[in-house]
């Protein structure tokens, strides 16, 4: 079994990353609230909070930072983009239990994309300036906003 190592990540980059953790704890939570058959309208709810309080800043931060260090015609740039309206379309929506798993890989994907090819190819096209900006620019302390307080994924049939 190959192990897998750590992704080292450029200090200018890293809130971007510790906001990433956030975002796999939310997948988990939704993972679990669906295996305790938790009511998709209670998980849909949370889905739009953790939308609102999170994900919809971080997504705006990373268009708005690192869209720019990138040409018009990159590749994962356009992927950043197209992935970033996908997520944004189904959050807009009251989300049934199929959807609330289809957003659930497509945003685990989004998260591995980002992790190990976009962050690199920025890390390695940017030069120190730029990411440092971008450091500079970001919205400091980075934390997941946790006022949510129906913990659906402790218990079961909520």
């Amino acid at each position: 079994m190959k192990e897998i190592k750590p992704l080292k990540r450029s200090k200018q980059l890293a809130p971007l990353s510790r906001e990433h953790h956030d975002a796999l704890v939310f997948l988990l939570r939704l993972k679990q609230g669906l295996k305790n058959g938790t009511a998709s309208s209670l998980m849909s709810d949370y889905v739009k909070w953790f939308w609102m309080n999170n994900l919809k800043h971080h997504f705006d931060q990373e268009e708005r930072l690192l869209l720019p260090v990138l040409a018009q015609e990159d590749e994962m740039a356009t992927r950043l983009k197209n992935e970033h309206q996908t997520i944004r379309s189904l959050v807009s929506k009251k989300l049934n239990e199929m959807e609330i798993a289809l957003l659930s890989e497509l945003l685990n994907s989004h998260i591995r994309f980002e992790e190990r090819e976009l962050f690199p190819h920025i890390e390695r096209r940017a030069t120190a300036e730029e990411l440092n900006e971008i450091f500079k620019q970001l919205d400091h302390p980075t934390q997941c906003q946790t006022g949510w307080t129906n913990k659906f994924w402790t218990s079961k049939k909520k």
